[in-house]
């Protein structure tokens, strides 16, 4: 027999071989299997270390880094190099210069580059696949998730959610168009009592319904069917999905008849409260998806000359001077062949790099709390405790559902997710939270539909269920390296079954509810000093009880539709993991605690409000106490908006951008 004590002295390599060559005498199937899976993930390992010598030290938006995602799917042909940032193609300084190419950055971009003569720089670390089929078809989004165009960002353990410690994947955008190439693609503006409180209750002068209303209206177009209230003449196209579905009807007569709800016919006119068809940010019925870069920047390049976009170019830091009080003179930048060179801007640094990277990028610059500065080795040139605390994000609690044999909707639309219907909705704790504060709250709920379910979400849906599966020995299903090729391998299996057109999410339904007033708040922090480090983001879900017993609300009301007479011919089977109809209070919590994740609309970690300890931003974006540099994203929000954050964030960068042209008119 084989015995360890016989083993020679020497390394553990030499032990596992031994052990190997042991193995390989056997006879049984499994060993043999083993045997033959060795040169696989030897090989394995040689291109992940490869991958990770070619990208160590370069910045995140080279073919090198991108190239260590964790979830490859979009192909290096996807990128173009239009807008490559070289050291040539550079202007020494600039009138403005906007940080970050999202949803609101191009909107602050492309407002101030109209304010002709102005010369306006455009920065992205990301690369050019806005484009690219993967982003231009929304129903490839789920693709996108921690791809190659995702900045792959992972929560801190969250300790309130099941298994304790759970790690969230929180996507974010990185090409031209941030995460308006890669989000679910739907259009909302938010309840009006949301900007009716920013200005009431925040002290957002300026931010009223009736003040962002005509921001909404120049930026949209729709078609003649939706209200008069609606913009018609905008750059951004939206449009409702066509034809019309069956089930998208079945969903809406379900929320009637057991939900009490009402037919909204547009949901953008001033009323969130009820149920209807959700608007997408798509051209038309065979239109592609309207990213902002695409639909608000690019076809101004040709007409504004002075108005320079770059591409995988890195922001290090601002440059700041303090000679006679604290001000923004330009910026840091890394290009991709690794130059360092620094750009100077006349007016001003205007931050547009999302509510996760705006304030990191801002504490590497020495602004924010001077007791975590200082942890990381960076002087602080001013002491603002708010800046990175008060983070918020919708978390989103889903019930999945499989139809009866016989029963399929296998068509696939080009610009949906699935996402097909929305219900605007308010919980007991909402109405409770109303009468406490004596003020109109809206719909604290926003129940989503799903049909038609695009094959490409099947690799996600694989690796949650192997983190499902794992949850009792780990949190993180990719804390260490088996686990992380487990996590390759569910990845691996779920291409297979999306090339294969296996029909399971054709009879899937699905629905999603999403808490559009959560009361928990995280935080934003540096994790180095290192730019390129990734930051310590903690959302800190469900640390409120508030937010619990209305996920808890929303779930029994969530079965509660699918019980209707309409919904209930489509309803065979419940995810096993679903609480059955008579579950118990606690079991239902922890169903919430172990199934929330997020819907990506991180805001609040940069909020304006007057110069208080609580605010960093004045109400038009500027930075209190530093000259020439404002923020314009959905960090500014003092209260996340009521629904999906992409149309507000694009209406917070016009909006901004409107504010900066103002105050500048006189001088450009």
């Amino acid at each position: 027999m084989f015995s360890l004590t016989v083993l020679p002295r020497g390394t553990l390599s030499t032990a596992l071989c031994l052990l190997l060559l042991r193995l390989s005498r056997r006879r049984s199937r499994l060993q043999r299997g083993l045997w033959a899976l060795l040169p696989f993930l030897a090989g394995r390992c040689f291109l992940a270390w490869r991958r990770w010598y070619s990208a160590y030290g370069r910045h995140p938006g080279t073919a090198q880094q991108r190239a260590l995602c964790f979830n490859p799917s979009v192909q290096a042909a996807d990128f173009e190099e239009r807008f490559i940032g070289k050291a040539s193609s550079l202007k020494p300084r600039y009138d403005f210069i906007v940080i970050g190419s999202g949803s609101s950055g191009c909107a602050v971009a492309a407002r101030l580059a109209r304010a002709a003569p102005a010369s306006v720089l455009l920065v992205e670390a990301g690369g050019e696949a806005q484009r690219s089929g993967k982003t231009q078809q929304a129903r490839q989004a789920f693709s996108c998730w921690q791809s190659e165009i995702d900045w792959g960002f992972r929560s801190t353990p969250q300790q309130n959610l099941l298994p304790k410690g759970r790690v969230l994947d929180l996507e974010r955008g990185k090409t031209l168009g941030g995460s308006s190439a890669i989000n679910y693609n739907l259009w909302v503006h938010g309840a009006p009592q949301d900007f009716d409180r920013w200005e009431t209750q925040y002290g957002c002068t300026g931010w009223s319904y009736k003040d962002v209303l005509p921001h909404f209206q120049c930026l949209e177009r729709v078609s003649p069917d939706y209200s008069e209230a609606r913009g018609k003449e905008g750059p951004i196209a939206v449009a409702k999905l066509f034809p019309a579905l069956e089930e998208v009807e079945d969903f809406m007569k379900a929320c009637e008849e057991n939900a009490d709800a009402q037919r909204v016919a547009d949901y953008n006119a001033g009323s969130l409260a009820g149920v209807s068809p959700v608007q997408l940010c798509t051209d038309g019925t065979g239109g592609g998806r309207q990213d902002c870069f695409s639909t608000l920047v690019e076809p101004l390049l040709r007409s504004c000359p002075n108005f320079h976009v770059i591409s995988e170019t890195f922001c290090r830091r601002v440059l700041l001077e303090g000679s006679d009080g604290l001000k923004a003179t330009g910026v840091e930048l890394e290009l991709r062949s690794g130059k360092i060179l620094q750009v100077q801007c006349d007016k001003e640094v205007i931050l547009s790099a999302g509510a996760l990277l705006s304030p990191q990028l801002l504490m590497l610059s020495g602004i924010g709390d001077a007791k975590h500065l200082k942890e990381h080795g960076i002087p602080c040139v001013l002491d603002l405790p708010a800046l990175g605390r008060n983070l918020s994000d919708h978390p989103i609690l889903p019930v999945l559902v499989e139809m009866p044999d016989g029963r399929k909707l296998p068509s696939r639309f080009q610009n949906s997710c699935g996402t097909h219907g929305v219900y605007f909705w308010q919980s007991k704790i909402g109405q409770s939270r109303e009468e406490r504060l004596g003020k109109s709250m809206g719909s604290d709920l926003e129940t989503i539909f799903n049909s038609r379910i695009e094959l490409s979400l099947y690799p996600k849906v694989m690796v949650h269920e192997l983190a499902a599966l794992l949850s009792k020995l780990t949190a993180d299903y990719r804390s260490w390296l088996p686990l992380r090729f487990l996590s390759d391998l569910a990845l691996q299996w779920g291409r297979w079954k999306e090339r294969s057109g296996d029909g399971a999410f054709s009879k899937a339904l699905e629905l999603m509810t999403i808490l559009n007033h959560p009361q928990s708040r995280g935080a934003v922090k540096l994790r180095s000093a290192d730019p390129h480090a990734a930051p310590a983001v903690d959302p800190n879900y469900l640390s409120e009880k508030e937010d619990v017993d209305a996920m808890v609300e929303a779930f029994r009301r969530m079965l509660r539709i699918f019980s209707a007479p309409s919904l209930a011919p489509y309803v065979y089977a419940f995810h096993p993991a679903t609480p059955a109809v008579d579950a118990t209070e606690a079991e239902i919590s922890d169903y919430v605690r172990s199934s929330i994740r997020t819907t990506w609309h991180y805001s609040c970690t940069t909020r304006m409000g007057p110069a208080t300890k609580e605010n960093v931003c004045d109400p038009q974006g500027r930075v209190h106490g530093v000259k020439n540099l404002r923020v314009a994203d959905a960090g500014l929000m003092p209260e996340v908006v009521s629904g999906n954050t992409h149309a507000a964030c694009v209406m917070i960068g016009d909006r901004i951008g409107s504010f900066i042209v103002s105050e500048h008119a006189p001088k450009l």
